[in-house]
């Protein structure tokens, strides 16, 4: 999907979809769904929305590829600003684990404009933090969350994020995780100088390091999406991402 041509981003961070393109109305999240994972205790500002999540997007005439392989493709658009001292970003979830399998759902996103964050840490079974890491991505980078990690992203931009994901279309993520540490092992948020740093989570009792990580160095699984987007990729093999599955 690519903007102004796919979509556009609307005032206020809606998407108008190209009449070929079947959307469904969005899941939004608002401020009081964030509050318990924010790193700081802040004012109810009701219905103040955080990001827009469009589940279930694809090209007329795809549907039936995206249901024989149970992929789901989703576009997600958070505003820009912050909460507090802290960017905006998603609630954070971890995913299950596949049947019959001790690898849990992995999923791979794709930021389509602006610019993102993404949080990838990985647990014990105390749910203290073993390793997190930062990606940094921009437009048209892909980045893969592999089996055990949960995520949360971050928009640390002045514009629109603007991500796409493809991820297995039936299992429930898990939100206990990061609800019960009041959010990911870091924050990231607006220092005295304005610009953005990260920050520890107190609620951990361990420290773990945080690496940064540019986008364009993760390994891809998939090698078709290193020359085009996901939606493309998917659609020129979707066998490729049975991964996901």
């Amino acid at each position: 999907m690519v903007t102004n041509v796919d979509f556009q981003i609307m005032d206020g961070g809606l998407l108008s979809f190209a009449d070929d393109i079947v959307a469904p109305e969005p899941d939004i999240r608002h401020l009081q769904d964030a509050l318990a994972v924010l790193a700081d205790n802040v004012p109810v500002e009701k219905n103040r929305p955080l990001y827009y999540m469009y589940r279930g997007v694809f090209r007329d005439g795809d549907q039936n590829t995206f249901n024989q392989h149970q992929i789901r493709y989703d576009i997600t658009v958070l505003v820009p600003g912050a909460v507090g001292r802290e960017y905006i970003k998603t609630v954070g979830h971890f995913h299950p684990l596949k049947p019959n399998s001790s690898e849990t759902f992995p999923e791979y996103y794709e930021v389509l404009a602006g610019e993102a964050l993404y949080l990838l840490q990985r647990n014990n079974k105390s749910g203290e933090v073993e390793e997190i890491m930062a990606v940094e991505a921009k437009a048209g980078d892909k980045v893969y969350i592999p089996s055990g990690f949960g995520h949360v992203t971050i928009n640390p931009g002045e514009g629109y994020l603007v991500m796409a994901n493809l991820i297995e279309k039936n299992f429930s993520s898990q939100y206990g995780p990061f609800r019960d540490k009041r959010g990911a092992a870091y924050y990231y948020v607006k220092g005295d100088n304005g610009k953005g740093e990260f920050v520890r989570n107190g609620n951990y009792h361990n420290s773990v390091g945080l690496k940064m990580v540019p986008a364009p160095h993760l390994p891809q699984p998939v090698e078709a999406v290193k020359n085009q987007g996901l939606y493309s990729a998917f659609m020129a093999d979707p066998a490729a991402f049975a991964i996901l599955r």
